[in-house]
């Protein structure tokens, strides 16, 4: 009898022994399953929050586009100028987000809408030291839009700005430096059209980001009252012109911050309900992370849109350009002999081919032309707003850059090329648009390759 209940003890004891040890894999199981799920949602949160900062503070800044119009149609006149910006500017500042615009020949701030509040920037010379200036100086050298900022203004609050030059032709010279034109955003409240409380409410703590061109330091340009956590947090860069921010989203609790889980490790010795839990949670793991895949929106390889989120976001595209009457143009392109490139130096350099395509592009396109992967060697580019003569023009740059430089990896250097086929999207019929540039790049094949075809021949203006 007594050995009978020693043996008893004994095997109670293993197997009290045995369950803490499969209670235990079983909970670290589900805190991993927890974390896979919270990652999977911060990458699709964190990706549409970049797309969305990009957008709304590009649209902003291209306002001093307008500014540039009023400049280039006076001629450099300068009394018509002001009387056009007197007309002009009231229309422009439609968002109470922006802090003003204003114009300054030969780079001295002349007019400033609304004059309320900003009488201090009148006589402002961009050239000279001070914050902001900086960036009117790249935008000359450069001779495009700059972003600057968020930086404290004269004013004394933040703001972000875009600094535009302006060239004008003259009688004894063409094109002259005129001046620059800006628009001023105020900040952080540009960030409240961003909706990151969102983020809060779904347990996510942010903290926008960069290195500061004054101290070359990390600088926390906006984020959530508690702070990212250091252990575990994803981060993506913003690319807005010529500045890189960079978001980064983290939990805003541990694990053991969640009653639920507390709830798990106290009745994880009951094994059978503990291991009911853990399969159905590994279910429905497994079916969120089916649903996140399907909505998955970037191409593995090259980070660009897929083909499915390309057509999704150039229907929008579409759809706004409809409302404003401008023109669109799909472009399609396939990299020449791709086969060739994969038989000869292996998949592992094809793909760094189709790597170093799309960053070739990228750099060539305008930030807000949409660029996708539409399926092997082949990509798709959505441009609006501009005639079928400058995308045109805008296609054989990028032809040019694909064909002018080596690939090089390595021991291994290669040329590649691409042929070009470009669709205007007629009647904002995305689909017949692409049936219809791709017609077109099959002839620039079918011609002999690194080549442009347009679409019925002559580009519409």
């Amino acid at each position: 009898m007594e050995n009978r209940q020693k043996k008893i003890s004994i095997n109670a004891l293993i197997f009290f022994c045995l369950s803490l040890a499969l209670c235990g894999f079983l909970i670290n199981a589900r805190i991993l399953s927890i974390t896979k799920i919270e990652n999977l949602i911060m990458e699709q949160v964190i990706f549409e929050k970049s797309i969305q900062i990009n957008e709304v503070i590009s649209k902003l800044l291209y306002k001093t586009q307008s500014l540039s119009a009023i400049v280039i149609q006076g001629n450099g006149n300068n009394d018509h100028i002001m009387n056009s910006f007197d007309r002009i500017a009231p229309l422009l500042v439609d968002d109470p987000v922006i802090r003003n615009v204003l114009i300054a020949p030969d780079g001295i701030v002349a007019k400033v809408y609304p004059l309320e509040t900003n009488e201090n920037v009148i006589g402002l010379n961009f050239f000279s030291e001070g914050l902001g200036n900086r960036e009117a100086v790249l935008a000359m050298e450069i001779g495009d839009l700059v972003m600057g900022g968020p930086f404290h203004t004269v004013q004394g609050d933040k703001a972000i700005v875009g600094r535009l030059p302006v060239y004008v032709d003259t009688e004894t010279r063409k094109h002259k430096f005129w001046g620059i034109v800006s628009v001023t955003i105020k900040f952080p409240q540009v960030l409240e059209k961003l909706d990151f409380g969102m983020l809060n409410n779904h347990g996510f703590t942010y903290e926008l980001w960069r290195i500061s061109p004054d101290t070359n330091e990390r600088e926390v340009i906006a984020g959530s009252p508690i702070k990212p956590a250091k252990s575990r947090f994803i981060e993506m860069p913003v690319r807005i012109l010529n500045a890189e921010w960079h978001l980064k989203v983290s939990p805003d609790r541990m694990w053991y911050n969640y009653t639920e889980n507390i709830v798990v490790l106290i009745t994880a010795v009951f094994i059978s309900f503990l291991v009911l839990f853990v399969m159905q949670h590994n279910h429905r793991l497994k079916k969120i992370r089916s649903d996140l895949e399907l909505v998955a929106i970037s191409d593995p390889l090259t980070g660009i849109f897929n083909r499915r989120h390309f057509m999704n976001i150039a229907r929008l595209g579409i759809e706004k350009s409809r409302r404003h009457n401008e023109i669109c143009n799909i472009i399609m392109l396939d990299i020449d002999r791709f086969k060739n490139i994969n038989d000869t130096y292996g998949h592992t350099i094809g793909d760094k081919v189709l790597i170093e395509v799309t960053l070739r592009i990228k750099a060539d396109i305008r930030p807000y032309d949409l660029f996708g992967r539409y399926g092997g060697e082949e990509f798709i580019i959505f441009i609006s707003g501009t005639n079928n003569e400058k995308v045109y023009e805008i296609t054989e740059r990028l032809r040019l850059s694909l064909c002018s430089r080596k690939y090089e990896y390595g021991n291994v250097s290669l040329d590649a090329s691409a042929s070009f086929g470009i669709a205007h999207i007629a009647d904002y019929d995305l689909e017949k648009a692409i049936e219809h540039a791709d017609e077109a790049l099959y002839t620039a094949k079918k011609e002999g390759r690194n080549r442009i075809v347009l679409y019925g021949g002559n580009p519409a203006v």
